[in-house]
């Protein structure tokens, strides 16, 4: 048999022979003259270019509390030179990560005039805010066959920021899109943000964002900020379907188009979190919410051997029944003012009726064990409508949730997501024909239904 002369491209796997070394410099008199020369105040840790010709030099600079230098290390930008492992590691954490850093922007004006000159083919960009980001994308192409090397020829700079957290790489990646699991490039340049790459870290992310992008492909038509990155982790996070989530993030998204902020994002989201801070403070929760409803407490009971789950529970019932509960009830009253009131009716069957209060959501989301909880956005928005069906003599017994999005019938389900019994099933539907609510796309078959 012949042999394959073709080798095989291993991303990372390079053997790092150096065919040439910078010229000694004295290190300590280059930081003492730099913290002389710019005598920068508040700032402990920078990196100083000194030269940009016929090679980029420079030094990072970490000071103590005395203001002189505590560490220095030399970085070299040159064709056919690469770092150690080390410094690398030491480069991503201190000058990609970190952004807290000075930069010297007409010196990095300079570089980038000169490097996108001489190399189209690099595809570099001027990044500003991580202004450093222009070097660590000059050093990979330099260097060649990286992971970074591929993502930032793509513009995926902020991906390539964040590849630290990613689970696993394939080695014989040729592609972004094989990078990430096959995920089309369309959606890594959507999801090309800070928080959109949390979306894609693991394996089990990715699939569920792949079938996303098939079932929603509107979803990916455009770059999505940090906010609606985090609205969409929070779906996914939710035990939502990908149908569900698909739908909910489709009507919700602009809501948070122009939010860039995290902290922002965090008031509009997730507001002021209590803190767990011992057994005790859990205990004393777990009383107080088993007497606010039974249903609470046998629910709390049952997590009692899933710590985190229990913590995760508590926290988000007292945040909607405790520390915002007036806000969420006022929020659920004019959202109800809204719709249609004949929706509401009673027969000597059943009953159907909205949510009054946020008590009347979370105990509904807690008995019936679904992802109902994270439709509480959703719902105050009016993007979504979410009936209670509950028989005529068992009136606070929830029983069926109903969701209906548009005028269409999305869900109806049991406890746990069963299905309605065929007599049920033809109530509802009669249900839906008097008020004009469209039922072609709900089965009634959890099997067959597709939920969005």
């Amino acid at each position: 048999m012949g042999t394959n002369n073709n080798p095989v491209n291993v991303l990372g796997m390079i053997t790092r022979k150096r065919n040439w070394e910078p010229p000694g410099i004295d290190l300590e008199q280059i930081a003492a003259s730099v913290c002389e020369k710019f005598r920068i105040s508040g700032v402990r840790e920078f990196l100083y270019i000194f030269q940009t010709e016929p090679y980029i030099d420079s030094v990072y600079i970490i000071l103590d509390f005395l203001r002189t230098p505590r560490m220095i290390k030399r970085f070299v930008f040159r064709e056919g030179y690469a770092w150690k492992f080390y410094d690398e590691e030491f480069f991503h954490i201190h000058c990609i990560k970190s952004r807290k850093n000075s930069s010297q922007s007409d010196i990095l004006d300079q570089i980038y005039t000169r490097y996108s000159s001489e190399h189209p083919e690099w595809h570099l960009r001027r990044y500003y805010a991580p202004s450093y980001r222009l070097l660590d994308h000059i050093y990979h192409c330099m260097r060649r066959n990286s992971v970074k090397e591929l993502l930032y020829k793509a513009g995926l700079d902020e991906l390539a920021a964040d590849i630290d957290d990613l689970d696993e790489i394939d080695l014989l990646s040729a592609t972004p899109s094989e990078i990430y699991g096959g995920l089309p490039i369309k959606v890594l340049r959507s999801l090309n943000c800070r928080e959109g790459a949390k979306l894609i870290c693991t394996a089990q992310k990715r699939k569920f964002i792949r079938e996303l992008n098939l079932a929603f492909p509107d979803t990916f038509c455009e770059e999505l900020s940090n906010a609606q990155c985090c609205y969409l982790l929070m779906l996914m996070e939710g035990r939502l379907s990908v149908g569900e989530a698909g739908r909910l993030f489709r009507a919700g998204k602009k809501r948070y188009h122009w939010i860039w902020s995290r902290d922002i994002w965090s008031l509009l989201i997730d507001g002021e979190s209590r803190q767990l801070k011992d057994r005790q403070w859990l205990n004393e929760m777990m009383q107080k919410l088993g007497c606010t409803d039974p249903i609470y407490g046998n629910h709390l009971n049952c997590l009692k051997n899933s710590p985190e789950q229990l913590k995760a529970c508590i926290k988000q019932l007292v945040h909607f029944l405790t520390d915002r509960r007036e806000e969420f009830d006022r929020a659920i009253r004019r959202s109800n003012r809204k719709r249609c009131s004949e929706w509401q009716e009673r027969s000597s069957d059943y009953i159907v009726r909205y949510p009054q209060t946020i008590n009347d959501f979370c105990r509904e989301a807690i008995y019936m064990d679904n992802c109902l909880m994270a439709y509480i956005d959703s719902v105050i928005n009016n993007e979504t409508t979410i009936l209670f069906m509950r028989k005529s003599d068992h009136v606070n017994d929830p029983f069926i949730t109903i969701d209906v999005q548009h005028e269409t019938l999305m869900q109806a389900y049991h406890r746990f997501n069963r299905d309605c019994t065929p007599e049920e099933a033809d109530w509802i539907t009669d249900y839906c024909r008097r008020h004009r609510i469209d039922t072609g796309r709900f089965r009634f078959n959890r099997e067959l239904d597709r939920l969005y």
